[in-house]
């Protein structure tokens, strides 16, 4: 699998996640679908570019700035007609071929639970600072294809992930570790075990848009760098200091 096609699926996955998350956390009115952005605008949560925004598909070009589309528009390329650059917000599109990724190790099989939907959104919230921002539209979900994973300690999740799979390709979404269980490998735990259930599922590929956090833990998993997904926001709203 080629990196040119890997970025084409992570840039899918992640323009589907949010529409997915338009549609059931707001309403069908929230879901944006067009040939070049597919995402949702999701007003209430203003300038937050990972919800009230949009993916420009990897062989599509950025659409000029129009008053329907949101906030953030996404795109590997490196200018948005009436939009500035974010760059603080730049985030690489990792993916590799599951036939490529790790095996579990010895030692015994792994308890993969699925959490609520609720607790997946708020544990990221709390991962990631960003107030009651996924949480309320997580819950509402309902997309067969997406799906929720977790490791437990003492009997609740403290390490979770979800999923949407799109076609052959795993999309892996929302990976959080509650703060007093970091550095212990729970995340590459989980998500080896979730991908080798994918891959036994007939698979084909494992995409992802890494945070700076995550991206270490990623490659040493064996995912590359295929594209970096620049954000790029409304003229006008100032990018943070």
């Amino acid at each position: 699998m080629d990196d040119s096609e890997l970025a084409r699926r992570s840039a899918t996955n992640f323009g589907e996640m949010l529409a997915t998350i338009g549609r059931y956390g707001v309403g069908p009115d929230a879901e944006i679908r067009r040939p070049d952005a597919v995402g949702a605008a999701i007003d209430a949560l203003g300038d937050n570019p990972w919800f009230n925004a949009v993916v420009v598909p990897a062989d599509a070009a950025p659409p000029a700035d129009d008053p329907l589309l949101p906030y953030c528009l996404w795109t590997f390329v490196d200018h948005a007609e009436g939009r500035i650059e974010d760059p603080q917000i730049a985030t690489p599109c990792m993916g590799l071929a599951l036939e490529d990724a790790p095996r579990t190790a010895g030692g015994g099989p792994v308890e993969v639970v699925s959490p609520s939907l609720g607790v997946v959104g708020a544990m990221n919230d709390r991962a990631y600072d960003s107030g009651p921002a996924f949480g309320p539209l997580a819950v509402r979900l309902a997309d067969d294809r997406v799906r929720t994973h977790g490791l437990l300690a003492d009997g609740r999740p403290v390490c979770v992930a979800m999923t949407l799979t799109l076609g052959d390709d795993l999309g892996i979404h929302y990976v959080a570790t509650e703060a007093g269980h970091r550095r212990r490998g729970l995340a590459t735990t989980l998500l080896t075990e979730v991908m080798e259930r994918a891959r036994s599922d007939g698979l084909r590929t494992a995409t992802l848009q890494a945070s700076p956090d995550g991206r270490p833990v990623y490659r040493r998993m064996g995912f590359r760098e295929v594209g970096l997904m620049r954000g790029f926001v409304r003229t006008g709203t100032a990018p943070g200091p």
